[in-house]
């Protein structure tokens, strides 16, 4: 059985209770009595102890956060050292081949290259109005370049850099083709605007 704790995910093997008087199909309940929450009712492979429900609580009361990105974010706090990278802080589509997800680190050998294959598009907001500040030296980076915008620093440089400076305004943006969700690291901001 999978256990997702506060100290991180790990697999444990469980037995099922056959006392005189228990019933198989209960077993669900011994779990709660233990203080895991499963995943199902019906044989559950995964449980999730108490302690990081509550934990998910509070994070999600307090800044909002999905499971989703609770599972994803989990390991990443305040009291960490280690850092989450670039888009680290970000879901990829989740419907997408991901290699170490649901996919195995040497997919190259078992799979054709043409048969794994992610699509993208690219895309713009030319008329974004409200990316316009009022008092634009107040704007803070929360997570700079650890969400789906850029880091602000390397991306500064690249447009210093660059030889091609259009005229636009708005934001810009990677995301999957067949399923629409944002890539991770990709949003832009245009610096330019229009006179």
């Amino acid at each position: 059985m999978t256990i997702v704790h506060t100290e991180g995910i790990f697999s444990h093997e469980v037995s099922v209770c056959n006392c005189p008087g228990s019933h198989p199909n209960d077993w669900h309940l011994d779990l709660l009595g233990k203080g895991l929450f499963p995943a199902s009712i019906s044989k559950p492979k995964t449980a999730f102890t108490f302690a990081v429900l509550d934990h998910f609580l509070i994070d999600a009361l307090e800044c909002k956060t999905s499971a989703m990105s609770f599972l994803k974010w989990f390991g990443f706090g305040h009291d960490m050292e280690q850092d989450p990278g670039d888009g680290g802080l970000a879901l990829f589509c989740p419907a997408c081949p991901q290699p170490g997800v649901d996919l195995p680190a040497d997919w190259k050998v078992h799979y054709d290259r043409d048969t794994i294959m992610r699509q993208y598009v690219i895309d713009g907001n030319f008329t974004a109005q409200h990316m316009k500040m009022n008092k634009p030296e107040l704007d803070v980076a929360l997570s700079d370049g650890k969400g789906y915008m850029v880091a602000e620093v390397p991306y500064q440089s690249h447009l210093k850099q660059s030889l091609d400076s259009k005229e636009v305004r708005g934001i810009g943006a990677t995301a999957c083709a067949w399923h629409g969700c944002f890539v991770p690291h990709s949003v832009v901001d245009f610096q330019k605007g229009e006179r």
